[in-house]
């Protein structure tokens, strides 16, 4: 696959996707930074009149941003390139920032990454932590330095990024610094791709009296070599409490993967060891409680990009989890890849 608009166009011929104006056109759009970007070298690039690395697109949930990516990654003329989820490259980057003793370790990472990649593809960016809020301006700093190009997809705008977190004032540059960096483009396609695709089955079992029988019969029928064990999980050097667990999969109970002070690390190592994950008992939660909303959106996020199945119950509909608080808006996103993950489509994933 070499020509991003010939892939759009061949996908609605075959039927794999729908006529779509704002993808069209966005197509054509990054068709040409395509273009633009396999005829530069190092030299050209840095003394090219356009001063833009790379682009931020943005929009709402179910718009196509992921698959736009993926093609675009694809067609992307040049073996130095790097394809991840936002939080996992960010892991990776606190990682080595724990590791390493020496002046300016950001830098450092940045002129590392540019002997392999003179590009990176960063999907989903969502600032969830004030660790990564502190260090974005600097990174992105290191890495325009470097003239390594930033594609990167987001369901907000930049303006819209970090909005209520703590120290907001000191993100507010790395705001800046993608607004120059990066050409801003807004997917604002009318359909939500996720909603046209029926419900599987009944994976998400809401306010039953017989909710945990429930649960118990799906456990069975996906727990291969039928193997069951109790006790606790050893994850990221720390116990994890389960109601028990299979070759494959994970019953765990919702105060306890997302009201205990678990982080991503937490959920990406789950991700890595069960294809299902079993969450038993979740609750609506106040306005007080978003940071177990920020936590069950973290699990949820690296499952989804994981292609984790999810099973469940809950005393309430999944719309009313966590309505009402500062991280209420954001929560729609959970929402809508809740909704998906229970498809046909999203189920046969691998």
């Amino acid at each position: 696959m070499s020509n991003l608009t010939n892939w759009y166009q061949e996908q609605i011929y075959n039927g794999n996707l729908k006529p779509d104006l704002a993808q069209k056109q966005l197509f054509n759009e990054l068709q040409l930074f395509l273009n633009s970007f396999s005829k530069q070298n190092f030299i050209t690039r840095l003394f090219s009149k356009n001063n833009k690395l790379g682009y931020y697109i943005y929009g709402d949930v179910g718009r196509g941003k992921s698959m736009i990516m993926n093609a675009m990654f694809q067609c992307t003329q040049t073996p130095r390139k790097l394809r991840k989820h936002f939080h996992e490259f960010m892991r990776d980057i606190h990682s080595q920032l724990a590791t390493l003793n020496i002046d300016d370790p950001v830098m450092h990472i940045t002129q590392e990454l540019k002997k392999s990649y003179d590009i990176i593809y960063l999907d989903e960016m969502h600032i969830s932590d004030i660790a990564t809020a502190m260090i974005m301006k600097k990174l992105l700093d290191g890495l325009f330095k470097q003239n390594i190009y930033i594609v990167t997809s987001s369901n907000y705008h930049p303006d819209g990024l970090w909005p209520n977190g703590l120290m907001r004032e000191r993100f507010l540059p790395a705001i800046e610094t993608i607004k120059h960096w990066l050409n801003i483009s807004c997917l604002n396609s009318k359909q939500d791709y996720r909603l046209i695709n029926h419900s599987f089955n009944e994976l998400f079992i809401i306010n039953k009296p017989n909710a945990n029988n429930l649960l118990e019969e799906i456990f069975q029928s996906v727990n291969l070599k039928n193997e069951v064990h109790y006790g606790a999980l050893e994850i990221c050097s720390r116990e994890l409490p389960t109601i028990k667990f299979g070759n494959n999969c994970v019953w765990l109970d919702f105060s306890i993967i997302c009201g205990n002070m678990r982080s991503q690390l937490d959920y990406i190592e789950l991700s890595k060891q069960f294809e299902w994950i079993f969450i038993s008992d979740v609750y609506q939660l106040s306005s007080e409680q978003k940071d177990i909303a920020r936590r069950f959106t973290w699990l949820i996020d690296v499952l989804y990009d994981e292609s984790c199945k999810v099973a469940l119950t809950s005393k309430v509909p999944i719309y009313d989890i966590y309505t009402d608080g500062d991280f209420a808006n954001e929560f729609t996103r959970t929402i809508s890849r809740l909704e998906e993950m229970q498809t046909h489509e999203y189920l046969e994933k691998s």
